[in-house]
């Protein structure tokens, strides 16, 4: 490659970055932007408008700095400008080092937002009856941030339905209309890892300062917090939680399950969780699932046939990233093969993908294949009758419900003639104590499960 070509230089060079970031952000910030002069002294790169320059400069300018260095072998300065033709319009001015460490108003910059996904907005987030009432009230905390009612927000659901989007989701709309200020999303993971590094560091008032003076703190799956011992890192969140509820600044977290459902985490902490509002998120209904297939393939500029939708929509019921990654699967196929997305080339494609995780069982699946195996109707399953083979039947049924779903104990009790959670928890002991000794109720749980296959 010839140093002096720049387009040819910046071509490398995106090769590169391509794989420092993720690709949608790679798409929306890079895909215009053109290598225009390079100099023993420096390099200068086309933006497509001052929007994008300022944003490529605040968020990747290190990233271009270490690139452009290492493809030259040598360190030179990286200027950003909008050209028309070879007409220099507007410079992108900056009195950023070549290479080196962001300044700290950038890296406070790049904290609320680097971990954030540029897609997950509310405008590609698709509303359904199972996500409706999560949706609704994400939009609320955007609305009016810090209201008792719905602080803190705790959005909880199975894998892959869409919490991390909506939890995201907040964060881009409360920045782009202004509700907030500061902003600051991590995992759970990543609050634990950052307080550890407090400790070791002996700069824990820092890190307290960090997470105590934003708007809208967001943290996704709080559920890691149970794992392991963290009995310090619950703490110190409990007291940020305190701290934060007090000014009135808003609180989102997400969770694989009902906080009280967490087995390890702090009761006082359980109890912060739920004085706000607890919003669940259920695997998208059939219609939801076609519309969501429709959405990503119009967002991907992939044309699939009502048939081929409905044929996916049928047969991934599971989540919501397992349907993305059916059309993704189905995107890759057709941009190497150069060919239409036809029925047979569907099924042929994702054949391995829906065999291997064909239906998952539901719990009216489940309640239809205890009720034949043990001779009752599902209705009797519902009823209040106490007769004992029945009991045994709603009891071993709850419990597989529990076991093969990740329904709540709250849903699993409702849809049993509207039985309370401890009801559903006293079914799943006595069935776990019964299957220590009882072979024979063994062999009924196997039977029951191959039946659901």
């Amino acid at each position: 490659m010839k140093q002096e070509d720049p387009a040819q230089l910046w071509s490398v060079c995106l090769s590169e970055l391509r794989g420092m970031i993720p690709a949608q952000t790679f798409a929306t910030w890079f895909e215009r932007t053109k290598g225009h002069d390079v100099t023993p002294e420096k390099f200068t790169i086309e933006v497509p408008n001052p929007f994008s320059g300022e944003r490529i400069l605040k968020r990747f300018h290190d990233k271009i700095s270490q690139v452009v260095t290492t493809q030259l072998g040598r360190q030179v300065s990286i200027d950003y400008h909008i050209f028309e033709g070879n007409t220099q319009i507007v410079p992108v001015l900056t009195d950023l080092p070549s290479y080196g460490p962001a300044p700290e108003q950038q890296a406070a910059d790049e904290a609320e937002t680097d971990n954030l996904y540029d897609n997950y907005t509310f405008e590609n987030f698709v509303v359904g009856e199972c996500n409706d009432f999560a949706h609704a009230a994400s939009l609320a905390v955007v609305k009016s941030p810090g209201q008792q009612t719905f602080n803190p927000l705790v959005i909880y659901g199975g894998v892959g339905l869409g919490k991390t989007h909506l939890a995201q989701a907040i964060a881009h709309e409360s920045k782009r209309l202004g509700t907030v200020d500061r902003i600051r999303y991590v995992t759970s993971e990543i609050f634990y890892s950052e307080f550890i590094e407090s400790i070791q560091e002996k700069k824990t008032k820092e890190f307290a300062q960090t997470y105590r003076n934003v708007d809208l703190l967001i943290v996704d799956d709080i559920q890691f917090f149970c794992k392991g011992h963290k009995d310090r890192t619950q703490e110190e969140f409990f007291h940020t939680f305190d701290v934060l509820r007090q000014k009135g600044k808003q609180i989102v977290l997400t969770s694989d399950r009902i906080p009280k459902e967490l087995s390890g985490l702090e009761e006082r902490l359980v109890s912060r969780f739920e004085w706000g509002l607890l919003a669940d998120m259920k695997a998208p209904d059939y219609e939801t699932r076609e519309a969501i297939l429709q959405k990503k393939a119009d967002k991907d500029g992939l044309s699939l046939s009502p048939d081929v939708i409905a044929y996916i929509a049928d047969r991934v019921a599971s989540n919501i990233r397992e349907l993305e990654g059916a059309v993704l699967s189905l995107l890759a196929y057709a941009s190497l093969s150069h060919c239409d997305i036809t029925m047979d080339v569907a099924k042929r494609v994702l054949s391995n993908k829906i065999r291997r995780k064909q239906r998952a069982a539901g719990i009216e699946d489940i309640q239809k294949a205890v009720a034949r195996h043990y001779d009752v109707s599902v209705e009797d399953l519902a009823a209040k009758t106490r007769k004992k083979h029945v009991v045994t039947a709603r009891q071993i049924a709850m419990y597989l419900c529990r076991d093969m779903t990740r329904a709540s104990l709250k849903d699993i009790g409702a849809i049993f003639g509207k039985r309370d959670h401890t009801t559903v928890i006293h079914a799943c002991q006595t069935v776990k104590k019964l299957l220590l000794n009882d072979e024979h109720l063994q062999d009924d749980l196997e039977k029951i499960r191959n039946s659901l296959l």
